[in-house]
């Protein structure tokens, strides 16, 4: 399997896209109303039919469709790369086992389930890179916030801005401040159940989920044909409290007969339905209970991003030593200091990922801001952002841990000096 670094490469590139995308819908908006802001009533009617009509709203659409096939085009590369990459680890077991290892071009029951698996995901891409679940966060007349879809929003906030124009720049800009707020913290997919979530994150998480079931589907795969007994389970650093102590960790996995019925049931799938579990090397996972005080999530399932590999026990020894293995726990739970409390490396991570989200948030609105010439929102975005990059610094420089400029960097953001 590839690394966790790589593959946060490999999401990062398709999220670059979605961030150009997003600058776009937002530079076309504070574009159309600094224009509107400058025209007479009647003009900015005029403007407005235009820019509903064929004018930039075609355009905002043409761009995205455009970042979804570049981005649908890479994620079957990514696809193909990472089976390849799991199917030369593989490849060890195949010879052990002494069966037969074809090679990945010419695995035709390997690249079509591979292509399977791709087209699935596009599919789902494609459903929330639709402009229909795509919106924008809309506040009414009593300051409540409503997700609206990408056309119904940019419609309502042209017709709003329509209704302030002649009133003077000062007042036509005060009374467009909440909207422009609002409409700041970027492009969102919108369920049907009424939550939004920004689009960037939803393309991340996505990917990532997507390649891990692709990664569990193949490694399955490859463990029936080379008569695989066993799994391991991926290391990263700063786990979780819950899967601190089963990373890096061997499992017995379920023993058929050859007519396909349950000999035995695995010590992995005993610690995948919570109960009592024993790895290869003899450590205990007591069984999940109202007794025990604590709980567990399942390896490689939900939001944890563990892989597990198929092997034949015995045959390599973990990729970890226990010594290793221990040396990440205690230097996860030493962790830092940061405003008079305690941290674990794990929470920190936790915290960079929240600052990091909000940051990103601030730099759309500030570009929305400076594009649409309000200077009130200038001002707060960027006085905002100045804060929290302050706090991610502190932070990243008390706990130690890597900070990340990609997903600090929003495409079209450029800082400006602030007026009181």
């Amino acid at each position: 399997m590839l690394s966790d670094e790589v593959i946060e490469k490999v999401v990062e590139r398709l999220v670059r896209r979605i961030e150009i995308g997003n600058e776009y819908v937002l530079k076309k908006i504070g574009e159309s109303i600094k224009k509107i802001g400058t025209l007479t009533p009647s003009k900015a009617q005029e403007l407005v039919q235009i820019l509903k009509y064929g004018g930039d709203y075609d355009k905002i659409t043409k761009k995205l469709a455009e970042i979804t096939k570049l981005n649908i085009k890479d994620i079957k590369k990514i696809f193909e790369e990472v089976a390849k990459n799991d199917y030369n680890f593989a490849k060890q077991f195949y010879k052990y086992r002494n069966k037969k290892y074809i090679p990945f071009d010419e695995n035709v029951a390997l690249r079509r389930q591979v292509d399977a698996l791709a087209n699935l995901t596009t599919k789902e891409y494609m459903n929330f890179a639709r402009s229909e679940m795509l919106g924008l966060g809309i506040k009414d007349k009593n300051g409540n916030i409503e997700f609206k879809g990408l056309k119904k929003a940019y419609n309502e906030l042209l017709d709003e801005a329509v209704l302030n124009v002649g009133q003077g720049k000062e007042t036509f800009d005060s009374a467009m401040y909440r909207q422009l707020k609002q409409i700041g913290t970027g492009l969102k997919v919108i369920y049907k159940d009424g939550r939004a979530v920004r689009l960037d994150s939803v393309v991340r998480m996505h990917l990532k989920n997507a390649l891990r079931e692709l990664h569990n589907e193949t490694q399955e795969m490859f463990g029936k044909e080379f008569d695989a007994d066993g799994v391991e389970i991926s290391v990263h650093l700063n786990p979780a409290p819950d899967h601190e102590l089963v990373q890096g960790r061997q499992f017995t996995i379920n023993q058929y007969d050859s007519e396909g019925n349950l000999i035995k049931k695995g010590e992995f799938e005993k610690f995948q339905d919570s109960e009592n579990a024993v790895s290869y090397d003899g450590i205990n996972f007591p069984k999940i209970s109202e007794e025990t005080g604590h709980d567990r999530r399942s390896i490689s399932q939900y939001n944890c991003y563990h892989y597990t590999f198929a092997i034949v026990l015995g045959v390599n020894k973990p990729q970890y030593s226990n010594k290793e293995l221990q040396e990440i726990i205690d230097k996860n739970n030493k962790g830092f200091e940061l405003d008079g409390k305690h941290y674990t490396n794990y929470e920190g991570t936790q915290l960079q990922r929240q600052l990091e989200r909000a940051i990103r948030e601030q730099k759309d609105t500030q570009i929305l801001a400076r594009t649409s010439d309000n200077e009130k929102l200038i001002y707060e975005s960027q006085k905002k952002i100045t804060l929290l990059t302050s706090k991610y610094k502190e932070l990243s420089k008390a706990s130690g841990l890597p900070t990340s400029d990609r997903r600090l960097r929003v495409s079209g953001y450029k800082r400006v000096a602030i007026k009181k």
